[in-house]
């Protein structure tokens, strides 16, 4: 009795090792799917199309818990996974009321490469391949096995009908290609309505995983830099001219020239005239062009020459009536 009893406590032990040591299994209960890996669980009928179309292999683990989303105009029930999403369409009989989002085409469509730009097939008929007239476009060898060999199960029988291909990735929209994909690996790419594929050789010569095209569709996108700060305008802080006017306030190398002047004289006196430097308070000679004397209107105006030959800096501009004392004062600022 007692060699028996210590056997079955010897078994129970062995049964709690071999349990802690198994790999973790998706969680289920009540069409409630949960996972060690990820936080969200999957419930209701995405559970159960989720199980019953692939599972970890076609769909990834969910990225997103169920939400409230609008698609195509209405307001459904969605959830992002890994390599698709799904959406949830209540007014289609099953197992149309859950569908798949077309992501490949977004995909390519924000990317700036959309599939009707794309290079069709030089050809219509090549051993091993399947010709889609839809969208032009061959699916071959592995990538032709794997999409023949996966589909959404509409009839409960084994293997996948063409249609049910269909429903689970679309149209192929590329030629296969060498493409880097997001994690890094450059592999044989051919995109499809639903699905990217990508043939990995390293893992075996007809391994196709299928491109994480949830992720990258829903992924937070990352901050953009703001841009740079526009130049500040090296003549914004140009005074208003007091009592005149100036042609050219701002003074690069191309300008030789430019004339000043206002009115507010007695007219027929004279005008004495002189620039200066505002930030020294120096006194700069230039060339002018002018009588120094007021017309009958009481206007002063002269044309200065070889603005470009002085220092950088802002400058004063004064002409004074001798008689009147009244002044004119415009600014400038040679860059």
């Amino acid at each position: 009795m007692r060699s028996r009893w210590l056997h079955l406590l010897f078994m129970a032990v062995v049964a709690t090792l071999l349990t802690a040591l198994m790999p973790a299994v998706p969680a289920q209960a009540q069409n409630r799917i949960c996972f060690n890996e990820v936080p969200d669980c999957i419930e209701g009928r995405f559970a159960e199309y989720w199980q019953q179309n692939g599972g970890l292999p076609v769909f990834g683990f969910p990225i997103t818990p169920a939400f409230q989303q609008e698609v195509e105009g209405k307001v459904r029930l969605v959830q992002i996974f890994e390599r698709n999403r799904f959406e949830l369409h209540p007014e289609n009989a099953r197992p149309y009321d859950v569908l798949l989002g077309r992501l490949g085409d977004d995909l390519l469509q924000r990317r700036g490469t959309p599939w009707q730009n794309e290079p069709k097939a030089p050809t219509t008929s090549q051993a091993g391949c399947r010709y889609f007239a839809q969208t032009q476009h061959l699916v071959c060898d592995a990538f032709l096995r794997y999409w023949q060999s996966h589909g959404l199960d509409f009839d409960g029988r084994r293997g996948f009908s063409e249609a049910e291909s269909l429903a689970l990735f679309g149209l192929p929209l590329t030629e296969p290609r060498l493409e880097t994909n997001s994690s890094g690996d450059t592999v044989l790419t051919q995109w499809f309505e639903r699905a990217r594929f990508e043939l990995h050789t390293n893992l075996g010569p007809d391994v196709v995983l299928l491109g994480l095209l949830g992720r990258e569709a829903f992924a937070p996108q990352p901050p953009q830099p703001a841009p740079p700060p526009a130049p500040a305008d090296p003549c914004a802080d140009i005074p208003a001219p007091i009592n005149g006017e100036i042609t050219t306030a701002c003074i690069t190398d191309n300008v030789t020239e430019f004339a000043a002047g206002g009115f507010g004289f007695i007219p027929g006196e004279r005008v004495g005239t002189y620039i200066t430097q505002v930030e020294t308070g120096q006194v700069v000679g230039l060339e002018v062009i002018g009588d120094n004397t007021a017309d009958a209107d009481g206007f002063y105006g002269l044309l200065i020459l070889g603005p470009q030959l002085l220092p950088k800096g802002l400058y004063a501009l004064t002409m004074e009536g001798v008689q009147s004392g009244f002044k004119v004062i415009v600014y400038f600022k040679r860059v």
